[in-house]
């Protein structure tokens, strides 16, 4: 096999999806590849929550948003028998009113005013010479519409806990009502719109409408760490090697890397990091920076059981300031149910430790669950039979203002000290396509 990594000794470190990806990636190229993860449970947010005898995910937790290329690989990875295409089903609450098939605002819901009034400050903006660098995301938010600008922001601090000035423009990427691209047109206005350049990269439409791929793949009447099961043992069959170990760090002595850890010493060929930004850099003793540049959104998971599936919808993100749900997800429309025949449906929370929200989460639970039925994930006269609620101190990690020139010096490090032979897919990046991606790029783009 005519590869860089053929027969070479591969490390990962991490756990969850990422670290189960790479190592089947690497196991392609080479027999020698260790995981090394902080903990015996490498599946990560894709272990489920049991509650009344069923297994319900942490949230949405389809695989959607993949390309036909990456569908293959992930076929490939856990079998085609396992995996169901349910097709793109969110939909997108905005100043009550419901928008199908979309994930993101959908602005002509706030008032025709509202979008007609966008559109003129982005026709105005092609005029406008922006010199400012994008760090932030609120240097990036100063580039919309003031009217948009003026709800993401409030939209920011909901989602995420800390206000746009704080984080890195990358944060975008990481939350539907984040999102850059915005919608304030019907899709065949603003298809027409996105064959100029200028609107391609700001002006949204649905997926549908553009003839793009809807692929949502799904274990179906199952729940996400069931595919989670099946990425280990097929790891395990390939000969992934598996090392639980808390304390690791990264050194280069001139000549050779090698990974110290939990006082043990290896020495691979190449590593591939998979973990958040500051854990990765503290792998290594050399100080990159004392800045933070994660920071984990604390969110309350509501869970309600009841006897009825009204709505079709995979889940609705909440993209209006005005509620408290970030997204709620239909768990039992595809998923598991109660040992009851319960059907179950989730709300995430997004929150501060000491908003009283967080303190009195039980004393919430009606109006959370009112919240749901103005999302259409419950009948008007439709109630709850039983409900469970986790408080969860760390969910999503985001990016921080110092993100980027963080990562620019790391990258200067990995290339000069340790000669390219350290990865880091997908860092900076949230979605499992995106990630994939990475991936493909390198593998694809090996010197042979």
């Amino acid at each position: 096999m005519n590869s860089n990594f053929h027969n070479k000794k591969i490390v990962i470190i991490g756990s969850g999806f990422r670290a189960m990806m790479t190592a089947f990636y690497c196991l392609k190229k080479s027999s020698d590849v260790t995981l090394l993860s902080n903990t015996e449970n490498i599946h990560g947010v894709m272990s489920p929550i049991k509650w009344l005898g069923g297994n319900f995910d942490k949230g949405y937790h389809f695989f959607d948003g993949l390309n036909g290329y990456n569908k293959k690989i992930l076929e490939d990875f856990v079998g085609t028998e396992s995996l169901n295409d349910f097709g793109y089903g969110a939909a997108s609450y905005t100043n009550k009113k419901i928008y199908p098939n979309h994930g993101i605002p959908y602005w002509p819901h706030k008032s025709i005013f509202f979008s007609l009034n966008s559109l003129i400050q982005y026709i105005f903006s092609i005029f406008k010479k922006n010199k400012k660098n994008i760090l932030s995301y609120k240097d990036l938010l100063d580039t919309l519409p003031s009217n948009i600008s003026k709800v993401l922001q409030e939209a920011c601090y909901r989602n995420t806990n800390m206000s746009a000035e704080k984080l890195s423009h990358l944060v975008s990427r990481y939350s539907h009502f984040l999102c850059y691209r915005q919608t304030i047109l019907p899709d065949f206005l603003s298809n027409v719109l996105k064959k100029i350049n200028f609107f391609d990269s700001r002006i949204a439409a649905r997926r549908r409408s553009l003839n793009l791929e809807e692929i949502s793949l799904y274990p179906k009447g199952k729940y996400i760490g069931y595919i989670a099961n099946i990425m280990e043992e097929k790891l395990k069959k390939l000969g992934l090697k598996f090392i639980v170990s808390k304390e690791n760090k990264i050194l280069n002595d001139g000549k050779d890397m090698s990974i110290n850890f939990d006082g043990k010493i290896i020495k691979p060929d190449f590593t591939f990091i998979v973990t958040e930004l500051d854990d990765a850099l503290n792998l290594f003793k050399e100080k990159i920076t004392e800045k933070k540049n994660n920071h984990f959104v604390s969110q309350i998971l509501y869970y309600f059981a009841t006897d009825n599936l009204y709505s079709n919808y995979q889940y609705v993100h909440g993209n209006d300031t005005n509620i408290h749900i970030n997204r709620a997800t239909n768990l039992s429309l595809y998923g598991e149910k109660t040992d009851t025949n319960k059907y179950v449906i989730s709300a995430e929370i997004p929150t501060k430790t000491d908003s009283e929200i967080w303190k009195n989460s039980d004393e919430f639970k009606d109006t959370i669950w009112k919240e749901l039925k103005l999302m259409g994930m419950a009948g008007k006269e439709q109630n709850y039979t039983n409900y469970k609620i986790f408080n969860i101190e760390k969910t999503l990690s985001v990016p921080l203002i110092d993100f980027d020139n963080s990562l620019n010096k790391f990258n200067n490090l990995l290339e000069f000290k340790y000669q390219n032979k350290i990865f880091l897919p997908g860092i900076g990046t949230f979605t499992r396509n995106i990630f994939m991606e990475s991936l493909n790029s390198i593998f694809e783009n090996e010197k042979k």
